[in-house]
């Protein structure tokens, strides 16, 4: 008898633990609505974010269709091994191989707004998450630094910590100014060069479109679960304190925001670079209205674009995601 390659095997997923998963996965409400919504995330401890997978810790910042991709999955996980005791082995086996195999992976539905692109994946209507400090003070990516309402600024109070794998090099990508700096040159943390940066921050603020329950289901089951936002939540980082879910009064898109003069725009998701290069002079008045909804114009120059590899939507961790991009933090300005 022909036994297979074990390490192949293994790794397949089990028909019956993904049906069972799609079957138990959450339903949301309508999504295509137009209203956007404000969503304020306060944490009980500062969240581990990176620009992306990788070696090179570059600050990040939250998405917020990443983290409820995530939620979701587990959602799905958990009312399935209440509903299917018998294949809990199978069925814990697809969610830990599920974050490291794109085939394992299940894109759950989602309580945001889709928008369908030409000859791409499609993409949801959401915003990063800003660092926020009061209700009238948020920190806007523009460019490098941030935009703190007339000045701008690096990121503000970052941290530094011994991760548990992975030796990385020095931080790069916007400066930043840390609150503690490990001493490597003597003492307990002598050579080590093996340092995770995160920033302090425990308030962000994000915008989007789609079902405000849903939303609202998935976080409070976050919160419930314990299930952290960001890198390294098994030790207790990106733990979520409390939520809170308005209409957005000052800010109506949740693709760009206006910084310091009013007179330009930066954007505040990460969006793939052929589409933003086709609306950006489009004539058709469809297309323009949406650009309004989005962007907060109906036709835009690209004026300082951060352009880069990576991925414009979730799962953000997964390779075979990544395109061309115009990153968050790009500035662009109204025609």
């Amino acid at each position: 008898m022909k036994i297979g390659d074990p390490a192949t095997t293994a790794l397949q997923p089990d028909p019956k633990a993904y049906d069972a998963l799609l079957a138990a996965q959450w339903t949301f409400g309508p999504t295509d609505g137009l209203i956007v919504y404000e969503l304020r995330l306060k944490l009980a401890t500062p969240a581990i974010i990176t620009e992306e997978k990788g070696n090179a810790p570059a600050i990040g910042l939250p998405t917020l269709d990443g983290f409820l991709s995530y939620v979701a999955f587990r959602a799905a996980l958990g009312d399935a091994l209440q509903t299917h005791p018998s294949i809990t082995q199978s069925l814990i086996w697809q969610w830990n191989i599920a974050l490291r195999d794109k085939t394992m992976w299940i894109n759950f539905s989602l309580p945001l707004r889709e928008i369908v692109l030409p000859n791409m994946p499609s993409m949801f209507d959401c915003s990063i998450g800003l660092p926020t400090y009061t209700a009238d003070r948020m920190l806007i990516p523009a460019g490098a630094l941030f935009a703190d309402r007339m000045d701008l600024r690096p990121y503000p109070a970052v941290a530094d910590s011994i991760p548990l794998r992975r030796r990385v090099t020095e931080p790069f990508g916007r400066p930043i100014t840390l609150k503690r700096e490990l001493e490597t040159a003597e003492g307990s943390n002598k050579a080590l060069d093996n340092r995770l940066y995160f920033p302090l921050t425990t308030s962000y603020t994000f915008y989007f479109r789609g079902d405000r329950s849903g939303v609202e289901r998935l976080l409070s089951y976050a919160q419930q679960e314990r299930i952290g936002l960001g890198k390294k939540t098994v030790l207790g980082h990106g733990q979520i304190a409390q939520f809170e879910i308005d209409m957005a009064q000052n800010i109506n898109t949740t693709f760009a925001c206006d910084i310091l003069n009013k007179s330009q725009l930066s954007l505040i998701k990460s969006l793939p670079y052929d589409y933003i290069f086709h609306i950006r002079n489009t004539q058709d008045q469809l297309q323009q209205t949406e650009n309004e909804r989005l962007f907060g114009c109906r036709q835009f120059n690209l004026i300082a674009v951060i352009e880069s590899f990576g991925a414009y939507r979730a799962p953000y961790w997964q390779r075979d995601q990544r395109a061309q991009i115009l990153r968050y933090g790009s500035i662009i300005q109204p025609r």
